[in-house]
């Protein structure tokens, strides 16, 4: 009888990571409280393409960098826009 020894690493699956957008990461946290949202690909919206700033805070920058658009069903509202303060 012949006996084969195994590498552990040759029996383990690969572990496949997948980084998410900030678009993609807010939509799967509405999901999991019940709420249809789909991320949307960044820059695929007119919204997205006009300039967001506020002079309200005063204390933070006013120039935000656009991370994408969530699409949100059965609520009053259609779109979430995803910011990050720069």
């Amino acid at each position: 009888m012949e006996s084969h020894s195994h590498d552990s690493h040759d029996d383990e699956e690969p572990v496949i990571v997948k980084i998410l957008k900030p678009n993609e990461k807010l939509a799967n946290s509405l999901s999991e409280y019940g709420i249809a949202a789909e991320a949307m690909e960044v820059g695929m919206h007119p919204l997205e393409k006009k300039p967001s700033y506020s002079h309200k805070f005063g204390l933070n920058s006013k120039f935000t960098t656009n991370r994408g658009m969530i699409k949100i069903k059965g609520k009053n509202f259609d779109l979430i826009q995803v910011l990050q303060r720069n």
